[in-house]
């Protein structure tokens, strides 16, 4: 039994992959979700799509509102009468920014989750009886926050500093919080492990930047959705906390790409491609239309990550994570 049950959550970055996975894990469990988005007409359309989607739209559980975490103009209503926000905001192109066009992690990852709490501090904050001192009210929400796993302090990628500062916003805010280090994730609609499978269409190798021996714990992109859908349903249990999350196996970038293949019935030999060499491409690549190569996204393309599962054991005994074979077969078998 939830201890809030039907919750009304505001999710940004709801068309994303992992605001996508958000969005219909709690409308299945009978949640209310404003869904955040530039183009409140595409959002209905791709979020209507799904059975969860056209259910909630049908029930009036899932309404729009046009914001940008970017834009602090825009938030103050998106935020207003929420039980909790997730933000799970990224940019179009990730992990390639764009800096012409604000397409980058300090300005998405990092101001964009101070701008929301700003708004919320806008929104919720109450005067006390002491000169210049505020407090939250009893009805401010919950925040929720879709972290990396590899995020720690002095970090040398900009990607981990970004969301380390967000992180320490977060904590400082005076809400109650939790965080999701998240490892990356995959599914129907991953653009990053499914974009370097689909090579396979039309080549015979798959290409990877660096020896692939990096270790990771590949996440199904539904148990994502589930570990947020209980943070807001337990909010009493899991206030302050910083959660590791990723799948339940341990593997390379070179078993992950070999797994896919096999569960499409594929045989691909895997090309890798020296990350100096990946980097002295990229730095022509970045100039041409379309900015779909960056040193810095060879750099996070190449990198690895493993999520210490001892925390979501502890607290979350009973969850369930989807072992990595199960997952893709459920979408490219």
């Amino acid at each position: 039994m939830s201890e809030n049950p039907r919750s009304t959550v505001l999710v940004s970055g709801a068309t994303g992959l992992m605001g996508t996975a958000v969005t219909r894990e709690l409308l299945s469990r009978g949640h209310r979700v404003r869904a955040m988005s530039r183009s409140v007409d595409r959002a209905r359309i791709e979020l209507g799509s799904y059975p969860e989607g056209r259910t909630g739209l049908d029930e009036g559980r899932l309404t729009f509102v046009e914001a940008d975490v970017t834009q602090p103009q825009t938030l103050d209503e998106a935020v207003r009468e929420v039980d909790a926000v997730a933000q799970t905001a990224q940019f179009p192109g990730a992990p390639v920014e764009d800096p012409d066009k604000g397409l980058t992690y300090m300005n998405v990852d990092r101001n964009g989750t101070v701008n929301l709490l700003q708004a919320i501090a806008r929104v919720y904050e109450a005067r006390t009886a002491g000169p210049g001192i505020t407090r939250f009210t009893q009805r401010a929400p919950h925040f929720l926050y879709l972290s990396g796993v590899t995020v720690e302090e002095g970090s040398a990628n900009v990607w981990d500093r970004a969301k380390w500062q967000a992180e320490e916003a977060i904590r400082g805010s005076g809400l109650d919080w939790s965080i999701v280090r998240a490892s990356p994730a995959y599914g129907p609609e991953d653009k990053s492990f499914n974009r370097l499978i689909g090579y396979s269409d039309y080549q015979p190798f798959v290409a990877i930047f660096g020896d692939g021996n990096e270790k990771l714990t590949p996440v199904y992109v539904g148990d994502v959705g589930r570990i947020f859908a209980r943070l807001l349903e337990e909010r009493d249990r899991v206030r302050d906390l910083t959660l590791p999350f990723g799948g339940p196996q341990v593997v390379t970038m070179n078993d992950l790409l070999r797994t896919m293949l096999e569960v499409m019935g594929r045989r691909r030999r895997l090309l890798h491609i020296p990350k100096p060499v990946g980097k002295a491409q990229a730095l022509v690549l970045q100039f041409l239309p379309g900015r779909f190569l960056t040193p810095d996204a060879v750099e996070f393309t190449a990198q690895g990550g493993v999520a210490d599962l001892t925390l979501l054991r502890e607290t979350f005994p009973d969850f369930e994570l989807t072992p990595l074979r199960e997952g893709l077969a459920s979408y490219l078998g």
